[in-house]
């Protein structure tokens, strides 16, 4: 496995230049050093202050398949922190589902507060205005999976850890018929337990491998494949977001077995960065996304 590049800070232009434009990956640190974030997420008691009776669902099980089972936040949390202190006694326990891609800004606004200054420059301008909208949050416990897959609308992915460590296996998106991809965006190919006997086609895949911990930022490029391991209590946040490139390719996806629904977020997508519609038009319409499951 390989590494990754790694930048302390960067500005929004020499960003696009030297990873959007190339499709590269980079972990960047010291880009959210300021947040509140880094320390009031550390520890969970805080999702319980701020929950406002908010119930959202969580992932049972393999994350692929899309099982959904509804939950109190602050509910949620004495789960994880059940979890977290019987596995570090060495006790056996049974790991609850994963808090996974929920667009939890939109529910609880708060929270924006404690993200701030983000930097938005790292976005392109069609996105900077309510940015928090596109947030999809995480909350997981240790040992927590998302198996190997890429964005199902072709988006680029900027991908925030505020609490705990993540560890991101990262495959390029021209080795994706490698990877036994089924159906669409979900790989059966594990590339932290590669049996090559069974999957044959995925010998030499380019398998890049980054660690991230409180405070980094990893940009991956469109159709970047990633698999992502939780190692710890973890918290992170991500937004998935369209150049005028990325929004063509993903339009076109439909004519290489898309579902026929990501024709229509990329449509939209695709009207705002390409055609310059302003986002108070798009968004409600691009919303559902945030709750869709491809």
């Amino acid at each position: 496995m390989t590494q990754i590049q790694v930048v302390d800070t960067i500005s929004g232009a020499d960003f696009h230049e030297r990873f959007v434009k190339t499709n590269t990956p980079v972990l960047i640190r010291n880009m959210a050093k300021h947040w509140n974030a880094l320390s009031a997420w550390h520890d969970a008691d805080y999702f319980k202050g701020i929950e406002n009776g908010v119930q959202l669902a969580t992932k049972v099980g393999d994350v692929s398949k899309g099982q959904r089972e509804m939950v109190l936040l602050s509910d949620y949390v004495r789960q994880l922190q059940d979890y977290e202190a019987r596995i570090a006694r060495g006790e056996e326990a049974r790991r609850p589902a994963y808090l996974h891609d929920v667009p939890l800004f939109n529910l609880l606004p708060g929270l924006v507060k404690d993200i701030t200054p983000f930097p938005t420059e790292l976005l392109p301008e069609w996105y900077h205005d309510r940015w928090y909208r596109y947030i999809q949050f995480f909350m997981g416990a240790t040992g927590s999976l998302t198996p190997l897959h890429f964005d199902t609308l072709y988006t680029h992915n900027l991908f925030c850890q505020v609490a705990g460590r993540k560890r991101f296996l990262l495959i390029p998106p021209h080795q994706r018929h490698k990877c036994y991809v089924e159906g669409w965006r979900w790989a059966r190919f594990d590339p932290s337990k590669p049996d090559y006997e069974k999957y044959p086609l995925a010998q030499g895949l380019d398998v890049m491998e980054v660690e991230l911990g409180p405070g980094d930022i990893l940009f991956m490029p469109s159709g970047t494949l990633h698999q992502v391991h939780g190692l710890s209590y973890s918290v992170s946040f991500n937004i998935d977001w369209h150049t005028a490139k990325s929004a063509r390719k993903g339009l076109l996806s439909v004519f290489r077995g898309a579902p026929r629904q990501n024709g229509y977020y990329n449509m939209l997508l695709f009207a705002g960065v390409a055609l310059k519609v302003p986002a108070r038009f798009i968004f409600p319409r691009y919303q559902s996304y945030l709750n869709y499951v491809s």
